[in-house]
């Protein structure tokens, strides 16, 4: 098992909260204080999921509360990089969240799109 990091870095206009490895509810409070650092710098998060191996329900909720700041201040913006194929798109796909927050395939493009 890799432990999961998570990282928040500036990026052009958005801020990007990076996960690498695998990630559960031992993780999530990490992500929790990450999204909420990010949202508190800034209006435009990228979640990066490119480099995670596993998630859990705890993820899916944090990108759900993520979701739920975006919509509630009409200011942020919130989007996700999962490259098909991966599992984490997989996930995504499956548990509906790619219909609720925006999906690309690299950082470039989600940041584009932000």
């Amino acid at each position: 098992m890799t432990v999961g990091e998570v990282v928040v870095e500036r990026d052009q206009d958005a801020w990007v909260v990076t996960l690498r490895g695998e990630h559960d509810i031992s993780t999530n409070p990490s992500l929790d204080d990450a999204l909420h650092e990010a949202f508190g710098r800034g209006s435009k998060v990228v979640v990066d999921l490119s480099e995670v191996e596993f998630i859990d329900s705890s993820v899916l909720r944090a990108l759900a509360y993520g979701r739920k700041e975006a919509v509630e201040h009409a200011e942020h913006e919130l989007v996700i990089v999962a490259p098909s194929g991966s599992f984490v798109s997989r996930v995504l796909r499956l548990t509906g969240i790619d219909r609720m927050i925006g999906v690309y395939e690299t950082r470039a493009d989600a940041i584009a799109a932000v």
